[in-house]
């Protein structure tokens, strides 16, 4: 068995908020790190978020027909991605604190293997910086006296979670990650028309006999009443907006998660497409969940925005907002983005971190203090393309470029990690490092042996893992580290020969 070094972090999430935020320098903050769907229950004990609705790509992507409880497959696989290696990878960073974690099903073995997967993954952590995790069945049962914390941080906002102590209001914190908010932040941002939805659909009770006599949370196609004709009639103005904006163009829903709902339109083919894809299903799926509940949230807004020409580099920054609005850098890395503008991962060169600090501690300091502004406080990600500015004779300026913010994530996000192993990974020569995600047909075990040497040395660590007990398939979140950005690109394709690349 392959003998791991010990990991330390140059900080954790927990220090960040005791050491910069004046509400929390006492106050024991947990965290509920895990994803959810608005498309179906995720598990018996996590029904689907009704009220704070998220698009994903299956939301997106899939027929209504497929988005039930009876299609156990999808809803296995997302449970083991949003309830098991999503908040594995942001507990790595933690710290010394209580995340709750939800079991994918109430079996003996099944809670025993969760509970086993989150804790090899935090094995190698410094002790000092190890979290604890308290397991429960769902969000209507975190046993909040047992995590020993004062309140809790989330990641994506649940239904219900308003019943516990929270570090931001649930409004607030859904509102500052919507497209539409960021839009109109004044943040250097593309310009964008926000369609908005006018009220809400009515109740199944007040409609139609079809709409009666359904469950489903969709409103079917075959209905002749109040809400058939106000999905209509809402639907008719976004494509009409769609079908008018010049090209190009970049199609936008207000609330997603992994890069879901952006469409980038550079052709009338693009349109065509885009247009197909919102009147086919898309459309119906999203205004069929704007309620009297939600719709002053705008969920179902849709944003159609300049699309950035030509832009010379993609970012990610991440940093943590003090809650008095303050930034504090952690680092620039770049997107790794795959042809249906998911992330991927992302790559980072620890050499640059001081010219891109002061390169981009500018516009950290806006977005901090509009989050500020919004009674957000806490970790935050923001992807921001940059372009060249051309002078008054058209000729490129290289020393005068542009940042335009294309999404900004008031949550932890996928490279955070990236800063936070600085020290781990420079210490062993490694100035550069990437974080992805993988599938992979090796055990956790059997993965790290067939890599033993980089595991051994530091050079490789996982982040999140899931050996699947019914699927014959892993599924994890790694990190890898080389001396130079060439030898990261060949390190990263060594881990990609026996592995496949997934969407989280």
């Amino acid at each position: 068995m392959a003998s791991l070094p010990t990991i330390t972090l140059d900080t954790t999430l927990t220090e960040l908020y005791q050491r910069t935020s004046t509400k929390s320098t006492s106050k024991r903050i947990g965290y509920i790190l895990t994803g959810v769907s608005s498309a179906f229950q995720i598990t018996p004990n996590i029904p689907r978020n009704a009220k704070y609705i998220y698009q994903d790509s299956p939301f997106n992507n899939l027929p209504q027909s497929e988005l039930t409880e009876e299609n156990a497959e999808l809803q296995r696989s997302l449970a083991i991605k949003y309830l098991s290696l999503v908040p594995q990878r942001d507990a790595f960073i933690s710290g010394n604190t209580a995340i709750i974690m939800f079991h994918l099903d109430e079996s003996e073995q099944q809670i025993a293997h969760d509970k086993s997967e989150a804790e090899k993954s935090v094995a190698h952590l410094d002790p000092r910086q190890k979290p604890r995790f308290i397991f429960c069945s769902g969000p209507g049962s975190i046993p909040f006296e047992e995590a020993e914390v004062d309140a809790l941080a989330y990641k994506i906002v649940l239904d219900g979670l308003d019943r516990y102590p929270l570090t931001v209001p649930l409004d607030k914190q859904w509102f500052v990650n919507t497209k539409a908010a960021l839009a109109n932040s004044g943040l250097p941002t593309p310009n964008a028309d926000i369609i908005e939805t006018v009220g809400h659909s009515p109740e199944a009770s007040s409609c139609c006999v079809d709409c009666q006599a359904s469950d489903g949370i969709f409103i079917s196609s075959s209905c002749t009443g109040v809400r058939g004709q106000w999905l209509d009639e809402q639907a008719d103005r976004i494509m009409a907006a769609i079908s008018r904006c010049s090209l190009p163009l970049v199609v936008k829903n207000q609330q997603s998660v992994g890069g879901a709902c952006t469409f980038m339109i550079n052709s009338e083919e693009d349109r065509e497409r885009v247009k197909r894809d919102f009147s086919s299903g898309l459309l119906r799926k999203t205004l069929s969940q704007v309620t009297a509940e939600n719709y002053h949230l705008k969920p179902g807004s849709v944003l159609l925005s300049d699309l950035v020409s030509k832009p010379i580099g993609n970012f990610g920054l991440t940093f943590f907002v003090t809650d008095t609005g303050d930034a504090i850098f952690l680092a620039v890395s770049e997107q790794m983005i795959d042809g249906n503008n998911s992330w991927v991962g992302s790559n980072i060169n620890y050499r640059h971190q001081a010219a891109l600090e002061k390169k981009f501690t500018p516009i950290m300091t806006q977005i901090a203090l509009w989050l500020h502004e919004n009674q957000y406080y806490g970790p935050t990600g923001a992807d921001i393309l940059e372009t060249t500015n051309r002078s008054r004779n058209g000729e490129l300026e290289a020393h005068n470029s542009e940042f335009h913010i294309v999404d900004l994530n008031a949550r932890t996000s996928g490279s955070m990690c990236l800063s936070l192993l600085r020290s781990h990974f420079q210490g062993r020569g490694c100035n550069c490092a990437s974080s992805f995600a993988i599938t992979s047909k090796h055990s956790r075990e059997s993965f790290i042996e067939h890599r033993r040497k980089e595991f051994e040395s530091g050079r490789m660590c996982i982040l999140s893992w899931y050996d699947d007990i019914d699927g014959g398939e892993s599924i994890g979140d790694v990190v890898v580290g080389a001396e130079d950005e060439e030898k990261l690109q060949w390190e990263i394709e060594k881990v990609r020969e026996a592995s496949n690349k997934i969407k989280l």
